[in-house]
């Protein structure tokens, strides 16, 4: 191989190989004139009549100035000579499982299927399309192909050529491209265009250089038996049983206890940083593995929701327990026993990823690191770990460590974190040398691992915008990518009485969590038989940036009281007023139907718990609706099971949400109009009365409820009609009794309590 050869070449020759496809698909005739004049030797040589992808995509490279080595790669990955062609042809096909489609044909331009509206475990579904606009830009699915869609895809093309000419950078070129191929499909596999093909390039990408750090030593000596072994192997479709790749899961546990155990003085600040911090520190984790390994951002297939996925050549697998060490030795001495990470991986071969059942290595690694949970720490137990420590005059009540001047420092730096989160407008992360020492904040455990992270007013080109409003290409590297909205009044962030004063009724806050039913058995059965590696990372990413951005765009946008404390992967976490939280969660629910094109299929269950008072501990708060949660996805009626809601004492299906805020609804009217609040006891206590018949099978007297709102259409005669229609509601033809009446009326007397 030459000596001039580097990996850098490598990746972008990867992450571009298929950039050609979005090019070609504007149309645009006078650069497919110029890139025809350019290629017509080569491409008539290999008998066709015009440009195809490769060629647009060449031209493409040759323009943004990148070395002639990308450019030729580009090129010639359909028909590849040389050692980096040929990596970069293997990735190709094993990215999309060996499934090809041919695209180069004008009939063939399509909008992307959104691959959410394709999952199924067992309900049916229905196809829907995404508008060709930038991933960012939340828009609705679509029936239908849009029209004129190579004038979609010149519009985009234009402004993505803008951004993206003369950048070198490839961490900037893979979020440039992550924004504008994200929703534009990568092929017409089977005539089914749902993989995008931003998902196809970077995990071409991550898997090419898997293959390059794999056979490194053989690759610069000029050897390219093993590449050229594997390629014919590959085109031929044969069983590759040598494991090139393992597949590493990290997992971040007892963050419950760490989140919510805080004082609750500027709780809402601690709560931010505190949440921020274990979302990041997971993918600072990532990136210092990827950066050691000598591997890239494409590599991370997954960052959230409390674990994170990374493509590695086998040989990796002889470093695990090195990096596990590490991050223990890390963990131990910031957090004691609170908190740790831990890693599992799993090496596999090369059939896993050719025959498109990638899906199954995801369940072996997730089996490995289930087996890991009960060996925390084991990497640096010894004889010293056991020995008495000195013990300490002063502690600090959450972290246990000594407090100077009646402060903690260490937990101070959480509240600190989450106050430069609202204040400043950008974060730099400043790569520099990962090493252990003093751990007296927050901070110094990001420098652990390699990163000095700095808050900034001003953009520049490798910052990240904490607001996601204010991520400009110009002006940033990209957004975090975790939720960051929290509500602030004239002081400032708000403190937890003040979300409670915001309040109807009652003046108290409450806490929504929620997160996607059977997301396990989403990923392992519900892309059917096609798993491939592209394809689970195109449903990663849909899920991903839902929860890291949309959400907290509609939160932002319709409920400003509430704040965002957490939301990434396929979770969330919200504090805000009680009396908007029913309405937040609906809002979620069905904002997640339309992103999946009404699906019955993805399905999201949540809880909502009230504090019993302003100033109660959050962390109680917190750990009660994560237990509700649990009861909500346990609801089963009328052969469903989950898709629920738990509030105000009772799990109430999806479905049912409508006609029990309509019972609420009318309960409130009538108390506003003066009714007696008696009729509170009343529901309580005849839906006491009609448990009690059920557990004993005895029938239910309705008589009495009957009677009773039949002398309050009396005596109240300008609500009658509305006890009457409240009644029909509460009570059907077979005098059975509203199962959730107790739920809703606690939800009424809160609304119309001073």
């Amino acid at each position: 191989m030459n000596s001039n050869f580097n990996f850098e070449d490598l990746y972008l020759s990867a992450l571009l190989h298929d950039i050609g496809k979005f090019y070609q698909r504007t149309e645009l005739e006078e650069d497919k004139k110029i890139i025809y004049k350019a290629y017509e030797s080569i491409f008539k040589a290999e008998n066709a009549y015009g440009p195809r992808h490769q060629e647009w995509g060449a031209y493409f490279c040759e323009n943004l100035n990148l070395n002639s080595k990308i450019v030729q790669t580009v090129r010639n990955h359909h028909n590849p000579s040389t050692i980096i062609e040929k990596i970069v042809r293997i990735a190709d096909m094993l990215s999309a499982g060996e499934r090809e489609g041919i695209d180069d044909k004008d009939e063939n331009v399509k909008n992307l299927i959104s691959v959410l509206t394709l999952v199924n475990i067992g309900k049916p579904t229905k196809s829907k399309y995404k508008q060709l606009k930038k991933a960012s830009d939340y828009h609705e699915l679509i029936d239908d192909e849009q029209k004129s869609v190579e004038k979609e895809y010149e519009k985009l093309w234009k402004e993505f050529k803008e951004i993206i000419k003369d950048e070198k950078d490839h961490e900037r070129i893979y979020y440039i491209l992550k924004e504008f191929t994200q929703n534009i499909p990568s092929a017409y596999y089977y005539s089914r265009p749902d993989i995008s093909l931003f998902s196809h390039l970077s995990t071409t990408a991550a898997i090419a250089s898997c293959i390059y750090r794999q056979y490194e030593d053989e690759i610069i000596n000029g050897d390219s038996r093993a590449i050229d072994s594997l390629l014919t192997r590959l085109r031929n479709k044969q069983t590759i049983n040598d494991e090139v790749f393992c597949l590493l899961k990290g997992d971040i546990s007892g963050i419950q206890d760490f989140i919510f155990n805080i004082d609750m003085e500027g709780a809402l600040k601690s709560l931010r940083g505190r949440s921020f911090y274990v979302a990041y520190i997971l993918d600072i984790i990532a990136r210092y593995i990827i950066k050691n390994e000598g591997l890239s951002l494409s590599n991370i297939l997954y960052s959230g929701g409390g674990h994170f996925y990374i493509l590695l050549p086998a040989k990796s697998m002889d470093r695990i327990k090195q990096y596990q060490k590490y991050i223990d030795e890390v963990f131990y001495k910031a957090h004691n026993l609170e908190v740790s990470v831990l890693l599992a991986a799993e090496k596999f071969s090369v059939s896993k990823l050719a025959t498109a059942n990638f899906s199954e290595v995801f369940d072996g690694v997730g089996k490995r690191l289930y087996k890991e949970k009960n060996r925390k720490f084991n990497s640096i137990l010894n004889d010293e770990f056991f020995k008495p420590t000195k013990l300490l005059d002063d502690i600090c009540p959450y972290c246990r460590r000594e407090i100077k001047n009646d402060e903690c420092s260490f937990c101070n730096s959480f509240n600190e974190l989450g106050d430069k989160l609202s204040k400043y407008s950008y974060i730099r992360m400043e790569n520099i040398e990962a090493k252990i020492g003093n751990i007296n904040n927050v901070f110094d455990i990001f420098k652990c691992f390699g990163i000095d992270m700095q808050f900034e007013n001003q953009g520049s080109k490798k910052s990240y915008a904490i607001n996601k409003d204010r991520a400009d290409f110009k002006n940033s590297m990209f957004y975090i990518k975790t939720a960051n909205y929290v509500y602030k009044n004239k002081n400032g962030v708000a403190t937890l009485e003040n979300v409670a004063d915001e309040s109807d009724g009652v003046k108290k806050w409450g806490i929504l969590r929620g997160d996607v039913d059977n997301l396990g058995k989403i990923f392992h059965d519900g892309l059917g038989e096609n798993k491939s590696i592209s394809r689970v990372a195109t449903l990663s990413s849909e899920l991903e940036i839902f929860f890291g951005k949309f959400l907290e765009e509609f939160i932002e946008k319709e409920y400003k009281k509430c704040s965002v404390v957490y939301s990434g992967g396929d979770d969330f976490f919200l504090v805000g007023p009680w009396s908007e939280l029913p309405d937040v969660a609906y809002l979620i629910k069905e904002k997640l139907k339309e992103y999946s094109g009404g699906n019955e299929n993805i399905a999201v269950s949540m809880a909502i718990e009230i504090t019993p008072d302003k100033k109660f501990p959050i962390y109680r708060v917190g750990i009660a609706t994560g237990e509700s949660l649990d009861k909500a996805k346990e609801y089963e009626r009328n052969g469903k099971a989950k898709d629920a809601i738990f509030l105000f004492g009772k799990a109430i299906g999806w479905e049912e949400f409508n006609s029990h805020k309509e019972i609420k609804d009318l309960i409130v009217k009538v108390l506003v109009n003066k009714v007696t609040r008696n009729i509170l006891n009343i529901f309580h206590s005849i839906s006491y009365q009609s448990r009690k018949a059920e557990e004993k099978e005895e029938i239910f007297k309705a008589w009495r409820l009957v009677y009773y709102m039949a002398r309050l259409e009396e005596r109240y005669g300008k609500s009658k009609d509305d006890l009457k229609r409240l009644l029909n509601l509460i009570l059907n033809k077979q005098n059975r009794l509203y199962k959730n009446l107790e739920s809703a009326t606690i939800w009424a007397d809160l609304q119309t309590r001073s």
